[in-house]
């Protein structure tokens, strides 16, 4: 019999998947299957997949979108033949030991039903962001600190036991921390293995990543992990993680006072699946700021009735611009900081072309410098346009220390934007609705009178 049935869920990852598998398959273990389970995919995970022509990989996919890992999770432990499930994000990598260190503690007498490895979660590249979790030892650690599914591993009988991995819109807290969470409450023992085997790149911390995949920093990382030295690093890493404070920290809320399927919600919000309605680009149009989640590339901070998004610890935070356009357009964008040298200059990236904006405007207003930012650029001509700045030192501080966008105005170029401008003038007069109204008349009799083709 298999030892272990690794599920790791995808949804749309095509070839940015293969660090994660290749991180599977190096295993010093070799005895498991992997199973790779689409949420309806629509690109070319199916094919990237199978092109690696490996006896231990099962890929499958479902008919209908869930919107969920809880979906290819639960399929993936229908179709397990393993004597242990354990799970990998397809953006997450192993240790070349991690399902040894599972094997090595669920092999002893008293067996017990979770594993759970050390992790580092990562923040975006750059932003000195970590998070460690899974490496503890008091029985009772499963009920306060949250372990993500890429850390461990349980017995196949667990989900007899407890039930299956729930729909997020059925739930108040995420999917992963609600199936943990009721094998603590049934009682099941949870051990650690005392050890990190687990870097974790959570999409959920990197805003619109599912619009802009990538796995440059699962490369790095892989490369990282094969050189020598790597136990140096890791002990660099906890020791940063402990001065800092964000070692063992990731504890439950209180999940009850959130609505059902809200966090999940906001979870596919940071990560772009859900995201503001496409519009066409017709006019002058004026982006506001919100409170939505925008992971760790912004903090909305109310003022004055307004919202104003200030930079969080990612030094390449990204903004989405809501409208479609078969053309160029002028983009501006309201910045802030607390020192005028800050707003000297600003460079980004529009749909990863780079570009440089010029800055206009400067004034102090209270204890804030503000300015405006002008580039133009080509919009997409059927989704939604990202802009992602490329900060300096000076500008990327996180909080009211780094910049902040407030309004964004995005106005059409070129000859359309010139017949936008020409029927809101025409609009707004009385000539102008007759003149309207007669080409609206004219088009209908051509329309009546052209044959038939």
């Amino acid at each position: 019999m298999t030892t272990f049935s690794v599920i790791m869920a995808t949804y749309n990852r095509g070839r940015h998947i293969l660090p994660s598998i290749q991180s599977v398959l190096r295993q010093t273990r070799q005895d498991f299957e992997l199973l790779v389970v689409g949420d309806c995919c629509t690109d070319d995970t199916a094919d990237v997949v199978q092109a690696l022509a490996s006896p231990q990989i099962r890929w499958s996919t479902l008919s209908e979108r869930g919107g969920s890992q809880a979906f290819p999770n639960n399929a993936g432990i229908e179709l397990a033949r393993g004597q242990y499930i354990a799970y990998l994000g397809h953006d997450d990598l192993w240790a070349p030991d991690h399902l040894q260190a599972l094997a090595d503690l669920f092999g002893h007498n008293q067996q017990p039903d979770f594993v759970v490895s050390g992790t580092i979660f990562h923040g975006p590249r750059a932003s000195n962001f970590r998070w460690v979790t899974g490496i503890f030892s008091e029985p009772d650690a499963a009920l306060k600190h949250f372990f993500p599914p890429s850390s461990f591993g349980h017995r196949r009988d667990v989900v007899d036991r407890i039930g299956k991995w729930r729909s997020p819109k059925e739930i108040t807290a995420p999917v992963d921390a609600d199936f943990m969470l009721r094998a603590a409450k049934s009682g099941m023992r949870f051990v650690s293995t005392q050890r990190i085997t687990v870097q974790k790149f959570a999409a959920g911390h990197r805003y619109l990543s599912y619009m802009s995949q990538g796995s440059d920093e699962q490369e790095r990382m892989a490369r990282r992990m094969a050189r020598p030295g790597f136990d140096g690093y890791l002990a660099s890493e906890l020791t940063k993680a402990k001065a800092a404070n964000t070692y063992m920290i990731m504890v439950h809320p209180d999940y009850e006072r959130f609505e059902k399927g809200q966090l999940a919600t906001q979870i596919a919000t940071n990560k772009g699946i859900v995201r503001p309605n496409l519009s066409s680009l017709r006019q002058r149009e004026v982006v506001k700021q919100d409170s939505s989640p925008k992971a760790l590339d912004w903090s909305p901070f109310q003022a004055g009735g307004d919202w104003i998004l200030w930079v969080g610890c990612n030094p390449r935070p990204k903004l989405l611009v809501p409208f479609k356009y078969a053309g160029k357009a002028r983009i501006c964008l309201h910045i802030r900081h607390v020192q005028r040298e800050a707003l000297t200059r600003l460079k980004l990236s529009v749909n990863g072309q780079p570009v440089v904006a010029s800055i206009s405007g400067v004034r102090q207003v209270g204890d804030l410098w503000n300015a405006q930012a002008t580039f133009e650029t080509a919009l997409r001509k059927d989704d939604h346009t990202i802009l992602e700045l490329h900060l300096t030192r000076l500008q990327r501080p996180a909080g009211r220390n780094g910049i902040g966008v407030a309004d964004i105005e995005v106005t059409p170029l070129g000859w359309r934007g010139l017949v936008a401008k020409g029927k809101r003038f025409l609009a707004r007069s009385a000539t102008g609705n007759r003149v309207l109204a007669n080409l609206a008349r004219g088009k209908r009799l051509l329309a009546k009178f052209r044959p038939a083709r």
